[in-house]
């Protein structure tokens, strides 16, 4: 697959503004490049780190994953996988309780994905065309919930698992997931 070379070159993704290279790089299924880069926020700035996604393509910019991509995706999948789907976020809501976020740059540096071989192997079949796929969608969860957790006070993405879960098992609706999945909800 090519890639902006702008973005990617020599097998490492870089960002621009700031030039940057990221510390980790994940490559999923359907070859969409996600980056974790030094970030700048909460109590702990040092290892903090902000997420961004390459598409394959020459043209292809470096963004910024907005949460809504995953949340409607889960959401579509609920339409004939709503076991799988509750299942996955049931998962994801524990895995967020009990994880330990990293206490240093070098566990950072040195992390390698701990859900993500789980999920996919065991969810692949809720997979479908023109949609992202559960390996993207796992790897994208679990690095948000590793983030957050290691600020005190954070909630915006626990809140918003919470809420897709309530939304695959009918208690909520549409807009009200879509709402939470914007930035500043409370």
């Amino acid at each position: 697959m090519a890639y902006n070379p702008n973005y990617f070159r020599d097998n490492e993704l870089w960002s621009i503004r700031p030039k940057r290279k990221a510390i980790n790089v994940y490559t999923t299924e359907e070859g969409l490049k996600i980056g974790m880069f030094q970030g700048s926020r909460g109590q702990y700035p040092a290892i903090d780190y902000v997420v961004k996604i390459l598409k394959p393509g020459i043209t292809e910019r470096l963004i910024p994953p907005p949460h809504s991509f995953w949340v409607v995706d889960l959401m579509m999948k609920t339409i004939d996988h709503r076991n799988e789907v509750i299942e996955i976020l049931e998962y994801y809501a524990n895995y967020y309780n009990n994880l330990q976020p990293f206490n240093t740059p070098e566990e950072r540096q040195n992390y390698e994905l701990e859900t993500v071989e789980y999920i996919t192997s065991k969810y692949s079949s809720i997979n479908q065309p023109h949609t992202l796929s559960i390996n993207y969608v796992a790897i994208i969860i679990e690095l948000f919930c590793k983030n957050e957790k290691r600020n005190a006070g954070a909630y915006m993405f626990r809140n918003l698992l919470k809420t897709l879960l309530r939304y695959a098992k009918n208690e909520v609706d549409y807009m009200t997931v879509i709402i939470a999945s914007q930035p500043g909800f409370r």
